[in-house]
């Protein structure tokens, strides 16, 4: 039965959305970069042969389809965090001068969180494959194997050990002067 709500006919336009999606990031990248100078044409069409290259590599469209939701989602929340402080008085020259010009470390955050959100889609669509070539077979499955290296103390140890190394070449780089 045909309801108003149906949204399996969405399905066959995914491969259209994956298109667009690659497209437009690849074009912002190439422009942001400046890569090929300042052609925009050849930033178009080098950001259309890699958008067709992820449409005919299976496991690379699989990979984007289950991303892209959650980058949807990544923005709508920055976006809300944004008019959050914008409600509760913040300038928008503020929060786009400190938070997305000068703020590394919420740029920091919110790369970690695009590395966690491919890894999910990497272990997702690739994981079985991985763990039949490799031979390993846990009951448990690949995202607890997953779990149990990002989470293992030693590497929480050493993740911490970079992190205060980073600031600490970045306090003394900067001769004194702490930037935010």
């Amino acid at each position: 039965m045909a309801t108003v709500l149906d949204l399996s006919m969405l399905s066959f336009f995914k491969p259209a959305f994956i298109f667009l999606f690659v497209l437009g990031i690849f074009y912002a990248i190439l422009q942001k970069t400046q890569l090929f100078g300042e052609n925009k044409g050849m930033n178009l069409l080098v950001s259309f042969v890699v958008s067709f290259l992820f449409i005919i590599t299976p496991g690379v469209s699989d990979v984007i389809s289950l991303a892209m939701p959650w980058f949807v989602i990544l923005v709508v929340v920055i976006l809300v965090i944004a008019l959050v402080f914008m409600m509760m008085g913040v300038k928008e020259e503020t929060i786009v001068t400190n938070v997305f010009h000068e703020g590394w470390f919420i740029w920091t955050i919110v790369l970690v969180i695009i590395l966690g959100i491919f890894g999910y889609a990497f272990s997702v669509v690739y994981g079985p494959a991985v763990q039949s070539v490799t031979g390993e077979s846990s009951d448990q499955g690949v995202m607890s194997d997953i779990g149990k290296v990002l989470f293992h103390p030693k590497l929480l140890g050493v993740l911490f050990l970079l992190l205060v190394a980073s600031q600490t070449v970045r306090l003394i780089s900067s001769n004194g002067e702490v930037k935010t």
